[in-house]
Order: structure tokens, then sequence, then C-alpha cells
């Protein structure tokens, strides 16, 4: 702990390892008070105790000293000068020059000069000649004047001597000063003791007392101590988000999380909470409560509200909220924000999972797509791409041979990673199964066309005989053979050739038929080989 936590104290505000130095708090108006009525209490006991009476001459320079430190405003130096002047003479007793030396380390204090006000006072307590309760309130000022100098040591020394005095032992600013000395030391466990007596005789229970006392029990890592007087501190100062937030961790080291998220929401409900990072942490803590969906809300609301910033970091959180609640457009719309300003692939992916699991392909694909483009993916990574971006190819075509082969080559990227080549694998050898159906169903239909074919011709040829030699058929049906037979005479002959019935039969084109489809194949082989080397 910095010495700037005793001058603090002084101050009456709650010591923190961040206060600022301050003011003492022995005043010349505090101690020369005092000493106007040690005059007064000198002549009472001069009639009581003759040789502690003070010298006329000596009497009657304090008196005019005392009117000038009075005077308004204080004549610090004059007095300063005729309280000189009285000290410098040899034949001064030891009553009259404590007593000078008493009013003269009161003047230092009033000019701000506390290390000469601490030799003036400790000098009074060497001669030991003034009256014991004089000399009490001295060892007090000294113990005061040695903490606001940062002298630690002597504060406790000169604050146990005082509080080792009969009726001084419920001075809640005594144990408060000697704590703080302590804590200023980093010896909290011996400044433990004085400050909860500080607290415990401080009629007006000071927040500067609660404060030392929760800093000491912060540092001693006593959670259950802190945590019960940091909920009487937020009773008594209920204004105070700090100790809000602070009993909020203290239930949290503690285990006790319900309480933390309670005190933590309490404080935001009364709108005391206006911090982002302790709004996003009450967001976390709703997540951890299994209610994602009020931490969603609450998350958006101060994004709408520009409390929090929209960053990477609390985007990712609210898509991880809504997604967690099931709000999957609003995990989506949370997710895209996002990835649009990570530097990475990584949120991208993400996206894309969340589209598949969506079933909104097309978009998943502009997702996955996207991830690689922009980068930084592990292997791994890039190989579940893959395989999911097979899978949306796949789910949104697997009726049409164009659409599987386009699942296909995304599965066949993912075989060159380790993690993924199983599952590509897999999905291959599944759309090959399918390709393989599909040519052995249409061969069967092939050679089932063909047979029918043939029966057809054969029927034919014997319809038209029938005919040609006089017997009688059916009109339309001889009509519709011959009919055939002209379309198979290709060459035009009047009779059909081997050649022209088994290209019938078959379904296979002629010689001239098949050079022009060969043609065609060879452009379409060629445009994929193109859109293979663009990948």
């Amino acid at each position: 702990m910095s010495a700037s936590v005793g001058a603090v104290c002084l101050l009456g505000g709650a010591p923190s390892a961040s206060a600022s130095a301050a003011p003492v708090m022995v005043t010349a108006s505090t101690v020369t008070a005092n000493a106007s009525v040690l005059l007064q209490q000198t002549e009472e006991e001069a009639r009581r105790r003759a040789r502690l009476s003070l010298g006329t001459r000596t009497a009657q320079v304090l008196g005019e000293a005392l009117n000038e430190i009075n005077a308004e405003p204080a004549q610090y130096q004059a007095a300063l000068n005729r309280l000189n002047g009285l000290l410098n003479r040899n034949d001064l007793s030891d009553f009259d020059r404590s007593t000078a030396l008493e009013i003269r380390g009161a003047v230092y204090a009033g000019m701000e000069n506390y290390s000469a006000a601490l030799q003036d006072f400790v000098r009074v307590l060497e001669i030991d000649e003034l009256p014991f309760d004089r000399l009490t309130q001295i060892r007090y000022n000294v113990a005061q004047l040695y903490f606001q100098e940062e002298n630690y040591a002597q504060t406790i020394r000169f604050m146990r001597d005082y509080l080792n005095q009969e009726g001084n032992i419920e001075d809640s600013n005594a144990w408060f000063i000697l704590a703080a000395a302590y804590a200023s030391q980093d010896n909290f466990q011996a400044a433990r003791r004085p400050a909860e007596q500080a607290l415990q005789y401080d009629d007006k229970k000071e927040e500067k007392t609660y404060g030392l006392l929760n800093l000491i029990y912060a540092e001693l890592n006593l959670n259950a101590e802190r945590a019960r007087l940091l909920e009487e501190m937020v009773e008594r100062f209920p204004n105070n988000e700090s100790y809000w937030s602070q009993l909020s961790g203290a239930y949290y080291q503690a285990g006790d999380n319900k309480n933390a998220f309670a005190t933590l929401e309490a404080a935001y409900n009364a709108g005391l909470i206006t911090d982002a990072d302790k709004i996003v942490s009450l967001a976390q803590f709703y997540s951890d409560l299994d209610n994602p969906f009020r931490g969603g809300q609450l998350l958006q609301r101060e994004m709408e509200a520009g409390t929090v910033e929209r960053n990477l970091k609390n985007l990712t959180l609210l898509s991880q909220l809504w997604s967690m609640a099931r709000e999957q457009d609003r995990a989506i719309e949370a997710l895209q924000a996002a990835a649009q300003i990570s530097p990475s692939g990584e949120l991208y992916y993400r996206l894309g999972q969340s589209y598949m699991a969506s079933e909104q392909y097309r978009e998943g694909i502009d997702a996955l797509e996207s991830a690689l483009q922009r980068g930084g993916l592990s292997e791994r990574d890039r190989g579940d791409i893959y395989v999911l971006l097979g899978s949306a190819y796949f789910n949104i075509d697997s009726e049409t041979r164009a659409g599987r082969l386009a699942a296909r080559r995304q599965f066949q990227r993912a075989l060159q990673y380790s993690n993924s080549r199983r599952t590509a694998q897999g999905w291959i050898n599944y759309i090959d199964a399918i390709e393989d159906t599909i040519r052995r169903q249409n061969e069967v239909e092939r050679l089932q066309r063909q047979e029918q074919r043939e029966r057809e011709y054969e029927r034919c040829e014997s319809l038209i005989d029938v005919a040609e030699i006089g017997g009688s058929v059916d009109a339309g049906d001889l009509a519709d053979c011959r009919a055939l037979v002209d379309r198979l005479d290709i060459d035009g002959n009047g009779s059909v050739s081997d050649d022209e019935l088994n290209a019938y039969v078959t379904g296979e084109p002629l010689a001239e038929e098949e050079a022009t489809e060969d043609e065609a194949e060879d452009t379409e082989d060629t445009g994929e080989a193109a859109e293979e080397g663009e990948e």
C-alpha cells in the first residue's frame, strides 16, 4: 500500500491505493484553541502547584502570541517571532519552556511546517514537565504529524502510547490512524484489529472507517468478513456503485454466484451501474445462471443506447447469448456484424455453421467461402469448411448430376485435410453410389426401351407384310407402321438398313450424329476443366 493512504485518511475519504496526498489534520486552530485554555488551566494549577506556574514575563509573551494566532487572519509569523525570542532565553523554567514549545509547535502546524512542529512537540515530551492530560494530547498530535510525514513506524509508536493511556481506548480516530499506519506498511494483519476497533467505536459510522476495513479484509482475502462488511456498506451508502460491485465480487469469490448476480442486477436496476465493462459482466452473469435471453436483451439494449460499444468482443458475446437462447436469427445478425470487423475468417466460419443449422444453405455457402477468403484458419477448420460446403451444395441440389458433382468437388478438397478425410470420403462414396445406381437404372431403362423398339419394329414388319399380301389389318396401325419405316429410312432408298434399324433400337446416333455430339461433349469437358483451374 502506498504512503498516500495515510494522507487520505485525514480527509475522511475511504483509503485506497489510488488515494492522493491530503493536508494534515493537526492545525493551529485545533491545538492553539487548547493552548488558549491551557493558560487558564495553568492559572488554576498555579494555586494548586506553585512549581508549575508560568513566570509573569512568560505568561505575558505567550498571551500576546496567542492573540496574534487567534487574529483574523492569523498572524503566524508575528507569533513565531515572538515565541522564538522567548525560547532564546536561558532562564526559562522547564514548565515555561514546555508551554512555549507547545504553542510554537501549534504555530508551525498552522504554517504547515510539520517537521518543525514535530521537533517542538517531541521536545515537550522529552522535558516531561507538563500535566499528564496535556502530554497525552501532545502524544496524539505527534502521532498524527508523523502520519502526515509518512513516518509510519513513529506513528505506530506514539499512537500506541496514546491508546495505552487510561480513557483513550474508545478513541475511534486514534484506532483509525493506527490501522492506516500499519496498512501503509502493508502490514494488513496488524492493521486488522485497530481497523475493527475504529469501526466499533465510530458513533457516526463514517464511510472512511468502513473503507479502510474493507481494504484490509480484501488484502487478507477474508472474503466472508468482507462480504458481511460490504452488505452493511451498501445499506449505509446505497448510492455508491463501487460498494455494490465490490460486494458482487466478494460473493463471486466465495462461490456464491447467485448473490453475486443479484447484487449486480440490483445496482443496475437502480441506475447505479453505467460502466460498459460491468454491464457486459452482468450480461455474462445471465448466461452463467441459464438465462441467456435476458443477457442478450440487456446487452443489445445497451448497445443500441450507445453505452456498450459494438466492438468485436461484445458482438461476439451477443451472438453467443442469442444462440444459447435459441434466438437463431438474432444470433446470426450479431455474428454477421462481428464477422465483418474480425481480422480472421473464424467468425465467418461460425456464421456459416449457424446458417447451415437453420438450413439457409446458400447464405451458408457465402459465409463459408468468405471465411476461406479472410484466412487465419487452422487446417482443421479448413477441412471442416469444405465438408460443410459439400453438404450445402448437396442439400441445395442433389437431384441433378451437376448439383451432385458440385458437392463432390468440395468433398474432394476436404480429402486434403486429415481431420475431415474420413467424412469427406464417406460423402464421396455416397455420391458415387448414387451415380452408379443412376447409371444402372439408365442402363436397365435403355435395354427395356431397346427391347420394346425391337418388338415394335418386328410387329410393324409383320403388319406391313400381311397388308402387302392382302391380309386384313387395322388402317391406323398400318399407317403408324409405314410412318415408322419412313422415319427409319434415313437415306431414303425405300428400305431400312441394318445400321438404321440398330440406331433406332439402341437409341444411339448414326456416325454423323455421333460426331456432332462428341464435339458438344468436348466443349462441356473443356468448360469443366477451366472451372477446376479457377478454383
